[in-house]
């Protein structure tokens, strides 16, 4: 039996088509793959077109791939050891394309069209929350100071919401879009977290110059330190405006006790031997971050005149002021800025003259480690008169008999700084 076959000149187009692309996939696909994840050890196309490539891709991933009609064109790769996944990055950001992970598929369009999907979906978004009722939540804060968080939800809200303070309650309260409140609430929740407590306790002990020694201290070990984040602290002695003052009082100094000494034991040795004397021992806690000041000294109150002349009276603190400002690091360490200041003042004719000295640095220290801060040197001039008993106290006469010794001694003002971490069951207790 024999068959006739017509085929007509558009048929014959087809079959020419068909033939094709039965053939190249051949060259270049590996469907069937059990393992998507495998890298693709070549790929290489040669003025394909963009669709065949992408389907490939998406077999080859196992993965659903839907591509906009306005995506056309041949494109040319050719790649090594790459998976399907970085195959399709390389595709779209060379051929100006974008994939959208949807979910369920992956959508491919241009990048142009993506852009302007994007634009009116942020326009129709924003229209949405224009005419959406706001509502308000109260959310309370436990830990942190309500205050505090105000500038950081208002980077939360939308150009329509805000945020007031209930200072009695310690309370937030947001006015938002329903959407975005829940959001807010989360991010209050997150930052009110407990915060900890440091207490620092300080020592302010005037010692002789020699005795200084005794005490343990390395002047040499602050150095430079970097965290773990990779912000770098300058703990260097640093002293500012001493070259601002004629006759400066102090130059600070900064050092740590050394390991293995017992800087009790040692004050109290020196204290017990006349060659020191403790002038103050004030301890006070702040929580982390939060600056802690210590004052001893005096208010001298100083006479100024307004604008319209009278006479207004105000106080300028004198003496040793000492800031601290600790903050626990993540390698549960202490970071402390430290900003000592040493005054005294004097009369002139033209009015009272306050001499000030300080400085600023950042010292990283264990957790109940010693600062010292050094360089609070006073001079003493001692006399002492010696001579013949009896005849030297003889009035007139007595001078020929007797004479002074005169000498002069050097005291430090060292003051200690002692940063401890205070636990979360004591802090719970008062302790």
């Amino acid at each position: 039996m024999r068959f006739k076959i017509l085929i007509s000149a558009t048929s014959t187009v087809l079959v020419v088509a068909l033939v094709f692309f039965s053939l190249a996939p051949a060259v270049v696909s590996q469907s069937g793959v059990s393992n998507p994840n495998k890298p693709i050890e070549t790929l290489n196309f040669q003025n394909a077109e963009v669709t065949s490539v992408l389907n490939f891709l998406a077999d080859y991933g196992q993965v659903n791939l839907v591509t906009a009609p306005q995506v056309e064109g041949n494109v040319t790769l050719s790649l090594k050891n790459v998976s399907w996944q970085q195959a399709l990055d390389i595709l779209t950001k060379t051929y100006n394309l974008t994939a959208v992970k949807e979910k369920g598929y992956i959508r491919v369009l241009p990048t142009e069209d993506w852009m302007k999907e994007s634009q009116s979906e942020q326009m129709h978004a924003s229209q949405q929350n224009a005419i959406v009722p706001l509502e308000s939540r109260i959310i309370d804060v436990d830990n942190a100071q309500a205050a505090d968080l105000v500038i950081p939800v208002k980077s939360l809200l939308s150009a329509r919401g805000g945020v007031e303070i209930d200072a009695r309650t310690n309370s937030l309260i947001v006015q938002d879009i329903p959407s975005n409140l829940s959001k807010v609430e989360a991010f209050v929740k997150e930052l009110d977290c407990e915060t900890a407590q440091i207490k620092i306790s300080t020592q302010l002990v005037e010692v002789s110059s020699t005795a200084l020694e005794e005490i343990g201290v390395n002047w040499d070990i602050l150095t430079s330190e970097t965290m773990a984040d990779g912000t770098q602290y300058d703990s260097e002695t640093r002293v500012l405006g001493a070259d601002k003052v004629l006759d400066p009082i102090v130059d600070f100094t900064f050092g740590t006790v050394q390991k293995g000494w017992n800087l009790q034991t040692k004050i109290a040795a020196l204290i017990s031997d006349g060659r020191g004397k403790i002038l103050a021992h004030p301890e006070i806690t702040t929580v982390d971050n939060k600056e802690a000041r210590i004052q001893m000294g005096q208010k001298i109150p100083i006479k100024q005149f307004d604008g319209s002349g009278n006479v207004v009276i105000t106080y300028e603190e004198v003496g040793t002021i000492l800031r601290v400002t600790p903050h626990i690091t993540s390698e549960n360490r202490i970071l402390m800025h430290l900003m000592p200041e040493r005054s005294t003042y004097e009369f002139d004719p033209n009015g009272l003259i306050i001499n000030t000295n300080n400085a600023e640095t950042n010292v990283v220290v264990e957790n109940g480690q010693t600062v010292v801060i050094g360089g609070l040197t006073t001079q003493d001039l001692i006399e002492n008169e010696s001579g013949v008993p009896v005849l030297k106290d003889i009035p007139i006469i007595g001078y020929l008999f007797k004479y002074t010794k005169k000498r002069i001694e050097n005291r430090d003002l060292v003051i200690f700084v002692t940063p401890t971490v205070v636990e979360s069951s004591l802090a719970s207790n008062g302790g």
